[in-house]
């Protein structure tokens, strides 16, 4: 009797012991059965990163829950368990109780409960490693293009400014009056040429970012003459609605830029009779410039590709101002989100509050 006591009361701490590091563990934790998915519990990892409670779980299965994002991606994890016993690094997309798509890193153990196969599975939520990876691969496709257009800006800009001199100087003799517009034609080409140049360099971090302390209001109204007139030449609508925000440490020439590219894209994606709509607030930590358009919207598979050096939907665009609001976004320690929709697109970038 005696072994069997200390046999039970073994059992009883191992039981215990489980639970606690099940239960209490930072890594999202479920146990499950294997053939229907059905939750048998999971621990409070797994609430607060999917924002179910645990009543609202167990004895749900996944598929009742909409848990796995990719339909088939369930069944593809259980055919390996159920051939191996066990699966490794296996990387899928969850979603959470409000819809948002997380991605998780899994490992999974077959065990038996009560003569029915299960299994416990460890997942570890890498949502916020993959957007800092993805991140920082555009920011090295950016210095990339940014230094290859340190390196061979000097050498193509000289040429091009003798030869539209020479064109310039020809275009006024009386003998070329008559190919006047085909002289106007070259010399437009070449500034848009100097023009696409202007943005390389934009990438290139070639001089030290010059903070200092300075209210992003003062920064738009500073604007508001340039932006006017480019509402009004376009027959377009502009609306700035400020609200009462801290300074921030910002250099002042890149913040132009940013908010010209940025609004200069929202009011080339909008027909005639438009409306732009510039707001600045604060939202948790942060000051939030935001810029909505009215136009039609950005398709989901292109959203994943903007702020990419190159790419665009415009037939005359570079496909670098986004690129450059992205690096100069970088620059102050801000993210821009993109948020699109059939009726518009808005651009939030939002800066960090520094600490007082």
């Amino acid at each position: 009797m005696t072994n069997r006591k200390s046999a039970e009361e073994t059992l009883r701490q191992s039981e215990d012991k489980f639970s606690k590091a099940f239960h209490g563990g930072p890594i999202i934790m479920v146990l499950a059965t294997i053939n229907e998915g059905r939750f048998i519990d999971v621990n409070e990892a797994f609430c607060a990163s999917t924002g179910y409670t645990r009543e609202e779980i167990i004895g749900y299965t996944s598929e009742e829950l909409n848990f796995f994002a990719e339909s088939d991606k369930r069944q593809k994890i259980r055919y390996k368990l159920i051939e191996n016993h066990q699966t490794e690094n296996e990387e899928f997309d969850f979603r959470t109780k409000s819809g948002e798509i997380r991605q998780g890193l899994s490992w999974t153990q077959q065990f038996n409960l009560d003569g029915e196969h299960c299994h416990i599975t460890g997942i570890i939520d890498v949502t916020e490693q993959k957007r800092i990876q993805k991140e920082m691969a555009n920011l090295e496709r950016l210095n990339l293009v940014g230094q290859l257009a340190a390196g061979i800006a000097h050498e193509i800009r000289n040429p091009m400014t003798t030869v539209r001199g020479y064109l310039q100087l020809i275009s006024a003799k009386p003998n070329y009056t008559d190919q006047k517009d085909a002289f106007a034609l070259m010399i437009s080409e070449l500034d848009r040429a100097n023009f696409i140049i202007s943005e390389f360099l934009a990438l290139a971090q070639t001089k030290p970012t010059e903070f200092k302390s300075q209210n992003l209001n003062d920064i738009v109204n500073s604007l508001y003459p340039l932006l006017e007139a480019d509402t009004f030449t376009q027959n377009k609508k502009k609306f700035f609605i400020p609200c009462e925000i801290p300074n921030l440490a910002l250099d002042g020439k890149e913040i132009v830029q940013l908010i010209l590219n940025l609004t200069r894209n929202g009011l080339e994606a909008m027909s005639l009779g438009g409306s732009l709509t510039i707001k600045t607030y604060v939202e948790g930590s942060t000051v939030v410039l935001s810029i909505t358009d009215e136009g039609s919207g950005i398709q989901p598979e292109n959203l994943k590709k903007l702020g990419i050096p190159f790419y665009t939907t415009k037939d005359s665009g570079t496909g670098l101002g986004l690129a450059t609001c992205f690096r100069i976004a970088e620059s102050h320690k801000a993210k821009i989100n993109i948020f699109a929709s059939p009726s518009g697109t808005t651009i939030c970038t939002l800066f960090p509050i520094p600490n007082e």
